[in-house]
């Protein structure tokens, strides 16, 4: 009985509705104010005849429509309500005077993209762990440059910053220099070639996100989250995006660490996309014997026994940056 309690909380038909279903549709008479009763004729499951009185259970075929039916006008409504629900909160937010706020909403809609850096600056200077920031859009220099000099002090406090872009933005100059400027200074940049949500996460604590409720436009505001389950879930969002996005290598080494010379980065970009010896010896216009004494040379002077461990260094070498 137990589990048929707990089930029954907040159920589409409770229990003791479903067992006067099945009572009614045995042919007994039940009288008025039977337990279920209300729940049965208000569901459109059973029917009173007019004359008699009497209550009637309906086909299980036209049952299961009218609880379809029920399920989709609840839902329907849910929805308009939760529609609803930002401008009731603006709304009850405006009728208070000035600092009366005591409880804060988990989510606020911010307006524009001052009101937003204001408080992302300000979620920086109070940052203790860790930043994710995924920006899929277009990086103007100007936006870029706004947002350096505060990842930069984040850096130096020992904050680790970590920045997620498209992959399109490898050819943004604008990002390729942010990139070399905040690299070396500890900053890790990655770039995801499928669609992702714009946001930034502070220490799973807040985050600041695009909105996506009302369509507005990205340069509209953004929503603050302030709720923490909210933004754990965003934070591990984010990072199984980021294990399977692929690193912005760091700016290319001096000439005096570069291991691999350019016909073994050659090679070395060949068997990335699958070709193997022969095909790369015809394709570069050498023998097989020379290809393999290329990457037996580079090898070595990694101290790697395969070819294996090789094409693992090169998917995040800095190197690949060169030629």
């Amino acid at each position: 009985m137990a589990e048929e309690a707990a089930f029954d909380h907040g159920a589409l038909l409770p229990v003791e509705a479903r067992k006067l279903y099945a009572r009614l549709a045995a042919g007994e008479s039940v009288p008025r104010g039977t337990p279920g009763i209300a729940v049965l004729e208000e569901r459109g499951l059973a029917i009173r005849d007019p004359v008699s009185g009497l209550l009637t259970a309906v086909g299980l075929d036209h049952a299961e429509q009218r609880l379809r039916q029920s399920v989709s006008e609840a839902v329907s409504r849910s929805m308009e309500l939760f529609a609803d629900l930002p401008a009731v909160m603006n709304d009850l937010r405006s009728r208070l005077p000035s600092g009366e706020d005591s409880a804060p909403s988990a989510s606020v809609f911010l307006e524009g993209t001052d009101a937003v850096n204001r408080l992302i600056s300000a979620a920086s200077d109070t940052a203790r762990e860790e930043v994710m920031s995924a920006r899929p859009g277009p990086r103007s220099r100007r936006t870029l440059a706004l947002t350096e000099d505060r990842d930069a002090k984040m850096l130096q406090r020992g904050i680790a910053v970590h920045t997620l872009y498209h992959v399109s933005s490898r050819g943004n100059p604008a990002v390729h220099d942010r990139v070399r400027f905040m690299a070396p200074k500890g900053g890790r940049f990655r770039t995801l070639a499928s669609p992702f949500l714009t946001m930034v996460v502070f220490d799973r604590r807040q985050a600041f996100l695009a909105d996506s409720l009302e369509g507005r436009p990205t340069h509209a505001g953004a929503w603050h989250v302030r709720d923490p389950a909210v933004c754990a879930f965003l934070a591990d969002v984010f990072q199984q995006q980021w294990d399977r996005a692929d690193d912005w290598f760091s700016p290319a080494p001096a000439d005096d660490d570069i291991v691999s010379t350019p016909l073994q980065r050659a090679i070395l970009r060949e068997l990335c996309v699958g070709h193997d010896q022969q095909q790369i010896a015809k394709a570069l216009g050498y023998s097989a014997r020379t290809i393999n004494a290329h990457l037996t040379d580079l090898r070595g002077r990694l101290g790697f026994r395969t070819v294996y461990q090789l094409v693992h260094w090169w998917a995040v070498s800095p190197e690949r940056e060169l030629d």
